[in-house]
């Protein structure tokens, strides 16, 4: 292969790449997610929707944030 078919071959590897990554960067939102080029790995999500997220006993909140403030202070 000679030089010049090896740098359009370059070239063009180089725009498809440009072109994959335009189109993950439009796809992405909000900005904080990491830019992802290819395809979804799976249509189903990470966890059931119907899962509810646990209660929070406030009072084990506020003794623990009492106790890590203790621990910090020993330290």
């Amino acid at each position: 292969m000679t030089a010049i078919v090896e740098i359009e071959k370059d070239k063009r590897s180089k725009a498809e790449l440009e072109k994959e990554l335009d189109e993950a960067l439009e796809a992405t939102f909000p900005a904080s997610d990491p830019v992802s080029i290819g395809e979804a790995t799976s249509d189903e999500p990470d966890r059931p929707v119907d899962r509810r997220p646990p209660n929070i006993d406030k009072r084990l909140v506020d003794k623990l944030a009492k106790e890590v403030a203790r621990k910090k202070g020993a330290a």
